[in-house]
């Protein structure tokens, strides 16, 4: 008996070590994913396509992917098709409604489907509009169907990217030689931080090419300050070049150069110009700030790029049928 307790004892206490282990372990990085709604769907009221969303939106963060609001390369869509509904009479009269709600999730830039599931809804409204919020409220982001589907075109998104980092930073590098660097952090930005090869492959290649965007902006810069103050000499010219070479930073192999030409103005102009009076305190704050952001500020500029990107290149193509 007193065996018995023993080994009893032994096993709930490893399942308690086993328990606290789980708890203890870092959660896995997820994708980051878009949610959208497509615009051909003149019929679901914006309020109903709002529920929708954030219903999808709280799945993917119950599932392994992240929801966002920046451009992403994968989008979390659906499509709806009503196989059945009926208005019962009455007052007011009570509209049903009965459908299959298709949840894809879209390669925006391949313009293809990654992967999809069909998930059933009803509602049971005054109206078709209250039908259809009804039947998106009851949408549970804990649907097991659907966060085992999350789940596994997170896997999938992860081994897809993983197979393609090596053309993914080839591609990037040959953008960054023709001065995309934009263009090419954001490629770069695509892979999610999940991949094995992340830490080893694209933090590297985005640093060098970021390195590169640097030099090449405060290169530009330079130039702009230099012949403007060759033209002016006064200070007017000098409080011009001042705003662009404010734009360079610390980090760039032309700043002590443009050290250099701030403290030339600064001795020729002799003017109490903001700018040249705060030079030194502007410079330690730039280092302070770049050693906060400076692993992410790669990613700052390839989101900007996406951003702006975000108007052309969704699309809305995925079937609707009602």
């Amino acid at each position: 008996m007193k065996t018995l307790k023993y080994i009893i004892g032994v096993l709930a206490l490893a399942c308690g070590f086993s328990a606290f282990a789980q708890e203890a372990a870092p959660e896995a990085p997820k994708v980051p994913v878009s949610v959208v709604f497509p615009e051909q769907v003149p019929y679901i009221s914006f309020e109903a396509q709002e529920v929708l969303k954030n219903k999808l939106a709280a799945a993917c963060a119950q599932s392994g992917m992240g929801a966002t609001d920046d451009f992403c390369q994968f989008v979390l869509t659906s499509s709806i098709s009503i196989v059945d509904k009926y208005v019962n009479p009455g007052n007011p009269p009570k509209y049903f409604e009965k459908g299959d709600l298709t949840v894809y999730v879209v390669d925006v830039l391949g313009k293809k489907t990654f992967d999809s599931i069909i998930v059933p809804i009803q509602g049971v409204g005054n109206s078709e509009e209250q039908a259809h919020m009804k039947a998106f409220k009851a949408l549970s982001p804990a649907n097991p169907n659907l966060k085992k589907f999350l789940a596994g075109a997170n896997t999938k998104i992860v081994n897809y990217y993983e197979g393609q980092i090596d053309n993914i930073i080839t591609q990037a590098q040959s953008l960054a030689k023709v001065y995309k660097y934009d263009e090419a952090l954001f490629k770069l930005g695509l892979v999610p931080e999940a991949c094995p090869s992340y830490s080893s492959k694209i933090v590297p290649a985005a640093a060098d090419i970021y390195q590169k965007y640097i030099d090449d902006q405060a290169n530009r810069n330079l130039a702009k300050a230099k012949a403007i103050w060759i033209a002016g000499q006064d200070a007017a010219a000098a409080s011009e070049a001042a705003e662009y070479l404010a734009e360079i930073m610390p980090e760039a192999k032309c700043y002590p150069e443009s050290v250099a030409l701030s403290k030339e103005i600064a001795a020729r102009v002799k003017a109490d110009i903001q700018y040249y009076r705060d030079i030194e305190a502007r410079d330690n704050a730039q280092q302070y700030d770049l050693a906060k952001r400076k692993i992410s500020a790669w990613r700052d500029v390839g989101v900007a790029y996406g951003n702006h990107q975000k108007s052309t290149t969704y699309y809305t193509a995925w079937p609707v049928r009602y």
